[in-house]
């Protein structure tokens, strides 16, 4: 069974993530319909496509399937995991991906909003970034996307806190492109953005489109950096808290944290 529903509006792709019995977690299984969809838009010469979750849906998307993180030592956001997958080729496909958010975003499916190229949202949708509530120690990469988007103190808070970011605040920090009051609102300007963008000059769109993402992927990290974050992310998914946020997730009680 399909885990996404594909529509088009003339050159307007629209990705629908339909599996709200698992409140559209990023499973392997969906993350690999919506690759397919993607590739696919890019191969029929799509110029915006809307991603986006069910109509009237509480939850966009969990974020990562929970069942899918590695208890063996692994690191749990490799660069091959099918997430990371996907948050790359969002930002590498020739035209603008619009997040359609209606709801709550959660984890990683916030850093998937976060990389889409636009975003429209509804007024009481939320954003939330949570590894600090699992005990998962977030990769450079995805911090870096967040940075792009946001104010570094806001960065902070949300990775911090694990608290959720409302939509009315995103849409004042700049990272919701257009506010909506409810979900046929959302439908209604999220189509709008996309029509727009369709009619200008797909080439000039697509060199733009690469253009940013080199230039918000330029940090400069040195090997001694890299080498030291990666020694603190690996002390993080191999410790007794990454097991324990787990557990605790799975057993729906609040997470005890010890520091190793």
């Amino acid at each position: 069974m399909a885990l996404v529903e594909v529509s088009c509006s003339g050159s307007i792709a629209i990705v629908t993530m339909a599996h709200p019995e698992r409140r559209n977690a990023l499973s392997r299984e969906l993350v690999a319909d919506m690759l397919a969809a993607l590739q696919g838009a890019a191969d029929d010469g799509c110029r915006a496509l809307i991603l986006r979750a069910q109509p009237g849906a509480r939850v966009w998307s969990a974020g990562h399937d929970v069942d899918d993180l590695p208890r063996d030592g692994q690191d749990p956001l490799a660069w091959t995991s099918p997430v990371e997958h996907l948050v790359r080729l969002v930002r590498s496909v020739p035209f603008p991906v619009i997040a359609a958010v209606e709801g709550s975003v959660w984890g990683a499916a916030c850093n998937l909003a976060v990389t889409c190229d636009l975003v429209v949202a509804t007024r009481d949708s939320t954003f939330a970034i949570t590894p600090a509530k699992l005990g998962v120690p977030y990769h450079t990469a995805g911090i870096a996307q967040f940075l792009s988007a946001l104010p570094r103190n806001v960065v902070d808070e949300m990775f911090f806190t694990a608290d959720p970011l409302g939509g009315e605040r995103a849409y004042h920090l700049g990272l919701v492109n257009r506010l909506a009051e409810d979900g046929d609102d959302m439908e209604r300007l999220a189509m709008e953005l996309a029509g727009t963008i369709a009619e200008r000059a797909p080439l000039s769109i697509r060199a733009t489109k690469a253009e940013i993402a080199v230039l918000t992927d330029a940090r400069v990290v040195t090997s001694e950096d890299f080498e030291r974050l990666a020694a603190l992310r690996r002390a993080a998914w191999s410790s007794r808290d990454y097991q324990e946020g787990l557990d605790a997730f799975h057993e729906r009680r609040s997470p005890r944290f010890i520091g190793e």
